[in-house]
């Protein structure tokens, strides 16, 4: 008996050990961790620091409006939308939450943000702030119907749990409602590699960028996700699935402050910076209810009841007035986040015509660009005239129009809203300026009437070489930035002024390269492109007088952000390189940058007192190009090169050497005999530039490889037609590598060994097409060319 109660208490304490080693720890939130997916995935929303800093401008206004007494206390009100994500459950049960356990969330959530008195939310702190807003369960959807159940869209999914990558790549854009009249708020099962989270939620997104509200892009994700089991109070029922201490609310009282524009206290990092100055600077995320927790300056409490910590909800109470005035100017600075309040969805009866209003994606458009509008009228209108000065169509009587403009110039809008009770009328003077830049073009800093210089570097210290090239300053790199203030997309090349090229090395290379500018004060910062550019062709264009044209292998997006256009060099075969620029004190902009031989980056401006612009002019458009990639750029005369195209999805190719006459497909392999341009046109897609070249270049010094060894290889019969026999004759002994080709690649290739001074290969070409063919012999680490002639 005591044998199976020690057997029994082994295998009981076995069985916790097991359950120990599965067990993650919660993660409270996710929403810096998904900001960052979000900002890689949609680069155009900016970095956090470019959002942060409208940010604090805007907080500095209001600031300054209250201290004048110009803001009027009013009380915000947030229309909230839950999505509830079940698998078929009963309501009430499971994920399938109650509508009483809703309703007990969004009494917690207004407590905690009006600080009411006798409730949780309520706090002593001297500055603790009651934020002024209040959310409500929407009465209506989207078209203004009556809900049965206010506030509650039940969504039966097509998996029992959730990972973030499906939530935001699939749920989200699937049931999202219109992010400019909802809070839209998810409860779910979190599952896979998010089963320990609590939330997460989306950062708002400032105003002044191109490109947030397209499908799929960030307005399809705006929202807060929150688990199941967390959502709610336990004091405001019984509510079986929550439990402690995540239970009371709290969870969707942080991540809506996240919503709001709030970080965590710590500032996601040790003693780090939340940007608001009333909230003690914080070591780490604080877990259960600390009290004796001393914040970074060792004097001081940690603020561990703020709701942007990560203690248990119990302990939570307290938004600082710089969190109050940190989300108010989100709701001011945020397009979608002033649109949710100013709707009125939580008093949504049709007493009244509509009262007209619309947002637009851009209010600056390129000669040919698209402009989306949204409408935002109140009063849910259920018809609409739009009037588009300027516009193609002029007029349209869909809700949420898109329009081209394809004439330079300012014009307005009209958009007349009607319901059952009237109609009226909203006219926009001065909202849209066409652009007269196309949305294919190149643009440069260097302008007409800039001087075209090659600047010593003696000028700054140096002793040989020049300022924009090598020399004994040794800079390795050179660029120049572009604000892309109109916002174009795509980067398919680069025009580049080179003034002086010296090389002994006819296969030398730069590198000629992208970056975004994201660095230190507007620096260059990733590379988002490279191409490797023979001197051959900059030493030919130098010649001919004419700039250097380089496309790119690949579609390069640049994101509608600034970016960085230069070249990259090294100094290990003495090559000697400069570009153009303007004369010094000609450019009063800053916008030419150099990298140090220890790889930091300086603009020529500030560090050497050189205001120059550097002759570069990028290809840049809204769509795409057809791009070219080059397996290589120079080989020995009749060496495979592969030519694979991209951008488009018909190819059509040629060669100035007349080979290839109409080749159609995305790949060309050829084996150029001398230097050779390959063309290619694209077509089936929106194209910037359809038609791009590539050369591929024969070095003059291996041309005469065939002269040593000609005489000792022999075909017949030349013409020929079904047998083709070579005689190689020399005192070669070994391995010899036969191949027969014709320029559009069709080939043959034959491995034999010579034992004999005079050998022969014979072979079979009856099936092969008549046309010139090319045979190419490798004896002994050496290629000789002959051709042949295959008659019908």
């Amino acid at each position: 008996m005591r044998d199976r109660i020690i057997l029994t208490l082994l295998a009981f304490l076995f069985i916790l050990a097991s359950q120990a080693q599965t067990i993650q720890p919660i993660r409270r939130c996710a929403t810096m961790e998904q900001d960052s997916i979000n900002r890689l995935l949609h680069p155009q929303r900016g970095t956090l620091s470019e959002f942060e800093e409208q940010l604090q401008n805007k907080i500095k206004e209001i600031n300054m409006r209250s201290a004048t007494g110009r803001i009027e206390s009013t009380t915000i009100t947030i229309p909230i939308i839950v999505h509830v994500i079940h698998n078929g459950e009963a309501v009430g049960s499971g994920s399938n939450i109650s509508q009483a356990q809703i309703q007990s969330q969004i009494a917690v959530l207004n407590e905690d943000y009006r600080k009411k008195l006798g409730s949780n939310g309520y706090n002593t702190n001297p500055v603790g702030a009651d934020i002024g807003i209040e959310f409500c369960l929407s009465p209506v959807d989207e078209k203004g119907n009556a809900l049965a159940e206010p506030g509650i869209h039940r969504y039966k999914g097509s998996q029992s749990t959730y990972a973030r990558d499906y939530i935001d790549g699939t749920l989200k854009p699937l049931t999202i409602w219109n992010p400019n009249l909802f809070f839209n708020v998810w409860t779910l099962k979190f599952g896979g590699t998010d089963s320990n989270l609590l939330g997460y939620a989306q950062f708002p997104d400032q105003s002044g960028l191109s490109g947030l509200d397209d499908k799929g892009g960030v307005a399809s994700t705006d929202g807060v996700v929150i688990l199941y089991s967390s959502f709610g109070s336990a004091q405001k029922g019984s509510f079986p699935v929550m439990q402690a201490p995540y239970n009371l609310g709290r969870t969707l009282s942080h991540e809506t402050g996240h919503w709001l524009g709030l970080r965590h206290i710590w500032g996601d990092g040790i003693c780090a910076d939340d940007f608001v100055s009333d909230t003690p600077t914080q070591k780490q995320a604080s877990s259960g209810c600390p009290n004796t927790t001393l914040s970074c300056d060792n004097s001081t409490l940690a603020m561990v009841q703020n709701y942007m910590d990560y203690s248990n909800d119990a302990c939570m109470n307290i938004f600082t007035n710089g969190q109050k005035a940190r989300m108010l100017a989100v709701l001011e600075l945020s397009p979608r986040r002033k649109s949710v309040y100013q709707a009125n969805l939580c008093s949504p009866s049709v007493a009244d015509k509509p009262i007209p209003n619309f947002t637009q994606d851009r209010s600056l458009v390129l000669l040919g660009g698209e402009v989306n509008y949204t409408d935002l009228s109140t009063n849910f209108p259920t018809s609409w005239v739009w009037t588009f000065e300027g516009g193609d169509p002029g007029t349209s009587s869909l809700r949420n129009p898109k329009v081209k403009y394809s004439v330079p110039g300012t014009y307005k809008v009209t958009l007349i809203s009607a319901n059952s009770i009237g109609t009226d009328t909203l006219t926009v003077d001065s909202a849209i300026t066409v652009s007269k830049e196309g949305i294919c073009t190149t643009t440069s800093n260097f302008k007409s009437t800039y001087t075209p210089s090659l600047l010593k570097a003696s000028t700054v210290g140096g002793t040989k070489g020049y300022l924009t090239g090598h020399s004994s300053l040794k800079y390795t790199a050179f660029t120049e930035s572009f604000v892309n203030a109109l916002g174009y997309s795509y980067i398919s090349g680069v025009k580049i002024n080179f003034g002086l090229l010296k090389t002994a090395y006819e296969d030398s290379t730069i590198t000629v390269t992208v970056w975004n500018a994201r660095g230190p004060q507007g620096a260059p910062g990733s590379v988002i492109e490279t191409k490797q550019v023979l001197l051959q062709q900059i030493q030919d264009d130098i010649q001919n007088n004419r700039l250097t044209t380089i496309y790119f292998d690949r579609v390069t997006p640049v994101f509608s952000r600034p970016y960085h256009v230069g070249v990259q060099i090294n100094y290990d075969r003495r090559d000697s390189l400069a570009i153009i620029s303007s004369a010094n004190g000609e450019n009063p902009y800053i916008t030419a940058w150099y990298r140090t031989n220890a790889g930091l980056w300086n603009n020529y401006s500030k560090t050497l007192g050189a205001n120059i612009a550097l002759d570069i002019e990028p290809i840049i458009g809204v769509n795409p190009s057809t791009q070219i990639a080059a397996s290589d750029l120079s080989v020995f005369p009749g060496a495979q090169v592969t030519l694979n195209g991209s951008g488009a999805s018909i190819f059509v190719w040629s060669s100035d050497d007349g080979l290839v006459k109409n080749y159609t497909g995305p790949q060309l392999i050829v084996h150029p005999l001398k230097t050779t341009t390959y063309t290619l046109t694209g077509s089936g897609l929106a194209l910037c530039d359809s038609t791009i070249s590539t050369t591929v270049y024969i070095p003059d010094n291996v041309t005469g490889v065939e002269k040593d060894l000609k005489n000792s290889i022999t075909l017949y019969p030349n013409p020929g037609n079904e047998l083709l026999s070579i005689v190689i004759d020399n005192n070669y002994y070994g391995p010899l590598n036969i191949e027969l080709f014709n320029s559009m690649s069709q080939t043959m290739k034959h491995v034999t060994q010579k034992d004999i001074s005079s050998h022969l290969i014979e072979i079979d070409t009856h099936d092969l097409q008549s046309g010139i063919y090319f045979v190419k012999v490798q004896s002994n680490g050496v290629n000789v060319l002959k051709k042949w002639i295959k008659l019908r």
